[in-house]
């Protein structure tokens, strides 16, 4: 069963009306840890691909973090 990136966004959507309903502080910086940890955690069945997508997906968001410190 194949789920296209559309779904997949409307969860991420989902996901941060849910958050702000439970005004929830999270930020930037959880979401870097958040990844970075469960990256950890899960590094021994992330094939190379997925670790190098993951990555970069780690790195734009730290770089977006740099920029909006900088503003």
């Amino acid at each position: 069963m194949s789920v296209d990136s559309h779904q997949i966004i409307d969860c991420f959507q989902q996901s941060a009306e849910l958050l702000d309903l439970q005004r929830s502080k999270e930020n930037l910086d959880d979401a870097i840890s958040l990844l970075a940890g469960w990256m950890e955690m899960s590094s021994h069945s992330l094939s190379e691909d997925d670790l190098a997508v993951l990555t970069r997906i780690g790195g734009i968001l730290y770089r977006d973090g740099l920029m909006r410190r900088g503003a």
